[in-house]
């Protein structure tokens, strides 16, 4: 995925330097005026895929949000408008919650969801929890209700450095999962009664050398 990525940020890159050349060559000084914003806009797009590590692939095979009456939810708001470090905060999220936490998803004790937060599926949500840009938000489930959240504003300033991400969103999302559940003790099906007791009677004391027939 590393490889794609990288390729598809030096495409980019080969594309906009083809269009300033094109430009330069065919266009007036006038025109070109005119057009710098636009070139600025996409130098500016190119660096942001390059601090983020490349283009961020969407989880698009990420499983259908659910919602759970005890354990822990994991939201991924968006607006309609999607940069690509807001992409990249959503898939480094979901692949945090993926590689960190598959027993707890399999168990029903973890679950993802995504919601647009300008959309009417998730603006309650993202009004209650404060949500007004891309954010990650931890909602604990307790009886079918909300019994405890976090928004975690932190992913911001750490989707440039994965590793320090990915330890960030492990710690968090543990702080708030349910404890595993411990099984009972193995109680012994031996019969007491059954078990040998030592005799009781003590054993007679050894014979003396005086005691013992001549030979």
């Amino acid at each position: 995925m590393e490889l794609k990525n990288a390729l598809s940020v030096c495409l980019i890159a080969l594309f906009s330097s083809a269009l300033v050349v094109l430009i330069a060559r065919t266009l007036d000084s006038q025109a070109a005026a005119r057009l710098e914003p636009q070139l600025a806009r996409i130098a500016a797009e190119l660096e942001s895929l390059r601090s983020a590590g490349g283009l961020a692939v969407a989880p698009s095979a990420a499983p259908p949000g659910k919602s759970l009456s005890d354990g822990l939810i994991v939201y991924y708001f968006h607006g309609n408008q999607r940069c690509p470090t807001c992409r990249s905060i959503e898939a480094q999220s979901f692949d945090s919650v993926q590689t960190g936490f598959s027993t707890q998803l399999d168990r029903g004790e973890l679950a993802w969801v995504t919601l647009n937060y300008d959309d009417a599926t998730g603006k309650d949500l993202a009004e209650k929890f404060g949500v007004e840009a891309a954010v990650v938000v931890l909602a604990q489930m307790k009886n079918g209700e909300l019994a405890t959240w976090k928004r975690l504003d932190e992913v911001w300033g750490l989707v440039g450095d994965k590793p320090a991400f990915a330890q960030f969103m492990g710690e968090q999302i543990s702080l708030l999962l349910p404890p595993a559940p411990t099984k009972p003790p193995v109680e012994s099906t031996d019969d007491a009664s059954d078990i040998p007791m030592p005799d009781d009677e003590e054993a007679p004391p050894p014979t003396s050398d005086s005691d013992r027939p001549a030979a």
